[in-house]
């Protein structure tokens, strides 16, 4: 992916890039919410119903990529919570700062659930007809809680991230890397309570059914209004304790943060080109897709994680000074 603004007018950003497949595509993005405006391309049929299924995704990779540019270097909300991978990152890092006990209070239920399968305890989450507990999705929303103080403190976590995002060096201890970034806001009072969480909703149950079609048993949300920040996508397992769980969770979060690159057609930071399970839809798209591989597979042999597609700059976050809006 290749990329440049071209300008802006009124409420939308305009985005001139060349896609993987070498087709060059012009578009114009809502700044307010990520929306496409407009969209020309003449490497694709215009009619998605006449494109192959793999034109299809390269245009939506236009897309995607298309609104994290913006993101990236005016600094416009342009990418839903669940799918910023700044965002996600944050989520991480609290998850990973947590308590055993408040990560029993906010993920006991889903805990519990899979224990259960190793046990003789019943499980509290009744699943939808037809689907098993291991074919089903388990999915849990995260609201964070960041005052202005914690903010800031995030602002220096995600820069400790940034920093070795650039990095050539081969994938990192993950989990390390979350604790030696923590310790930015690990003496902000409150953490080990679990300020840093406002809520999380219930558990979801995601599937797919024979025809590929998408389905989900929403769990109780909390009275909050606004989106999450992120959102947990996770097959059963047998965690030995709650650490493990804990430890699970934010693994899947960071693949879920690998996906947001791989998915708009770019490498990943170095950081986080690990392998294993993160958006249910992403999985689904690196088994379908022929340009895609298997990163979901945590033994998988990965030849490609799209370098020659990744430009220079593709994980600088713009300047304070710069950026029109800051998002974060």
């Amino acid at each position: 992916m290749r990329a440049v603004v071209t300008g802006e007018v009124e409420n939308r950003v305009g985005i001139n890039l060349l896609d993987n497949n070498s087709v060059e595509h012009v578009l114009d993005v809502k700044r307010e919410d990520g929306k496409i405006l407009a969209h020309q391309q003449d490497g694709y049929p215009d009619d998605p119903d006449e494109r192959t299924e793999a034109g299809n995704e390269h245009v939506n990779q236009a897309r995607r990529f298309a609104r994290y540019w913006v993101y990236r270097k005016r600094g416009y909300d342009t990418l839903k919570p669940v799918q910023n991978p700044d965002q996600i990152a944050q989520a991480a890092v609290v998850l990973r700062l947590l308590s055993v006990d408040v990560v029993e209070r906010f993920f006991g239920e889903l805990y519990q659930q899979f224990h259960a399968a190793s046990t003789d305890d019943d499980r509290p989450i009744t699943l939808p007809d037809g689907v098993s507990h291991q074919e089903a999705v388990y999915q849990q929303d995260i609201y964070l809680g960041l005052d202005d103080q914690t903010s800031e403190a995030y602002e220096a976590v995600l820069e400790k991230l940034q920093g070795v995002y650039g990095s050539t060096a081969g994938p990192l201890d993950t989990i390390a890397l979350l604790e030696a970034a923590a310790v930015d806001i690990g003496d902000i009072p409150s953490v080990e309570d679990g300020a840093l969480v406002d809520a999380v909703s219930g558990v979801h149950i995601h599937w797919d059914d024979v025809l590929g079609q998408y389905h989900t048993q929403w769990g109780d949300q909390p009275t909050i209004e606004r989106d999450p920040d992120a959102r947990i996508e996770i097959f059963a397992f047998e965690p030995e304790s709650i650490q493990e769980l804990r430890e699970q969770l934010v693994r899947n979060l960071l693949c879920q943060v690998r996906d947001c690159y791989l998915t708009m057609g770019i490498a990943p930071p170095s950081a986080v080109r690990i392998l294993g399970h993160g958006r249910h839809d992403a999985s689904t798209w690196y088994n379908h897709y022929d340009f895609y591989e298997e990163y979901f597979d945590p033994n998988a042999d990965i030849d490609m994680w799209y370098e020659a597609h990744t430009p220079e700059d593709a994980y600088e976050r713009i300047s304070e000074t710069e950026a029109p809006h800051q998002t974060h």
